[in-house]
């Protein structure tokens, strides 16, 4: 049953990321970024994701980091994130606060004035947790320093490093973590006003991370050591920012050109382009654990009858479990696929709409009114992922995998 729950999730998630309609975009401070330099501002966009209004992040935060990435590479200086300059992108605010603001004024960029900003206003954000993102962000950028402020050099550094081995991108996302959130702690808001002493921990967290990623011999060793005990801990399941950014990077039909158009200009082989983007990759990548894949009532649902079904396990490490030993059927599927949750429990599992749900109609808990929905009109958007999850896709009547599934 498991087996035909991650064929349909498939179905799903591939309509998602059929169209840049089914993804919010990121508001660009300008369209005129290089690729690299919107990928970057996407990695940031993500480390203030959390517990957060997503499109808010997008809109404000990414006016304000686009802003912020395209000016420390045109004048190579961190001294852009010092609160105590005016030239900052972050400032101190009457409540002892900090924001981090743009340079630019909104003018009439209409996604920023749909928010209340007035045009001759620059933009403000503030994170949820702004003291551990700051800290992430310069930590960031520190390293970045050394790869000319360039977030492509540094996966292309990991990447020929890593291209031979079977979990090439499992250990390009443990560098990922490195880069960002490593050694991160618990800062305070208070810490943000000591950006001397910031600094100082941040060279000496780089000249750690440098050496970790150093091609030496003894260095690979302990590369391998850390990523070890970053796997037997569980820590890869835990990423849920990092696995997002780097998913999109090369799921997204916007990023996904910038991030392939970025290893080009660093001419990166075509052959380790290609091996990138193919289904081994794919599989490789972890289902970022959240509230809606551990929804009880999906989860209680999908793992009914199972082995699993009374595991306290998060759903993440179930679903590699289940993937890894079903692996030979399961040839164009992934646990990574179950994020489409994101979109599809809100609609479905918490309005009991069992009745009209694939899953629904093949546990056969209830009387399917699922043909119903499924109207197999090609002159029409496919109305089952447009119903159960808002995703525009062409129907494509009876060559539907979805259809196939039922046969």
């Amino acid at each position: 049953m498991l087996n035909k729950i991650f064929k349909i999730i498939s179905f799903y998630d591939n309509a998602r990321w059929s169209s840049k309609s089914n993804y919010n975009l990121i508001n660009f401070y300008q369209e005129k970024l290089s690729d690299d330099s919107k990928l970057l501002t996407h990695w940031l966009c993500y480390i203030t994701d959390r517990q957060m209004d997503f499109k808010r992040i997008w809109d404000i935060g990414g006016f304000i980091f686009s802003e912020l990435v395209d000016s420390i590479k045109k004048e190579n200086s961190i001294e852009l994130l010092n609160p105590d300059k005016d030239i900052s992108f972050i400032k101190k605010m009457i409540d002892n606060g900090y924001d981090f603001i743009s340079r630019s004024k909104v003018n009439e960029n209409k996604i920023l004035l749909s928010y209340g900003f007035k045009s001759e206003e620059q933009v403000t954000f503030t994170s949820r947790y702004y003291p551990s993102d700051y800290f992430s962000i310069l930590y960031t950028f520190d390293v970045l320093k050394h790869f000319d402020y360039s977030l492509t050099k540094y996966i292309v550094n990991q990447l020929y490093k890593h291209k031979d081995s079977n979990d090439y991108i499992k250990r390009l996302l443990f560098s990922l973590y490195l880069l960002t959130y490593y050694e991160i702690g618990q800062p305070q808001k208070d810490d943000l006003g000591k950006f001397k002493k910031n600094l100082e921990k941040a060279k000496k967290r780089t000249e750690k991370i440098l050496k970790l990623l150093d091609d030496d011999n003894k260095n690979k060793e302990i590369f391998n050591n850390e990523y070890k005990k970053f796997l037997s801990k569980g820590n890869i399941f835990k990423q849920k920012r990092a696995w997002c950014s780097l998913r999109d990077f090369f799921k997204s039909p916007e990023f996904k050109p910038f991030f392939e158009n970025s290893l080009k200009s660093e001419n990166v082989d075509s052959e380790i382009i290609k091996k990138l983007f193919t289904i081994n990759s794919f599989q490789q990548f972890e289902l970022p654990g959240d509230i809606w894949n551990n929804n009880l009532k999906f989860r209680n649902c999908i793992l009914e009858k199972t082995e699993y079904e009374t595991s306290k396990k998060s759903l993440n490490i179930i679903l590699r479990e289940f993937f890894e030993k079903n692996k030979s059927e399961l040839k164009n599927c992934y646990p990574e696929q179950f994020d489409i949750t994101f979109d599809f429990v809100p609609r479905m599992c918490e309005n009991n709409n069992c009745d009209i749900c694939p899953i629904g109609l093949i546990k056969e808990k209830v009387k399917s009114n699922f043909k119903k929905t499924c109207v197999q009109n090609k002159n029409l958007y496919c109305s089952v992922a447009l119903t159960n999850c808002n995703y525009k896709i062409d129907c494509i009547e009876n060559k539907c995998d979805l259809i196939k599934y039922f046969a």
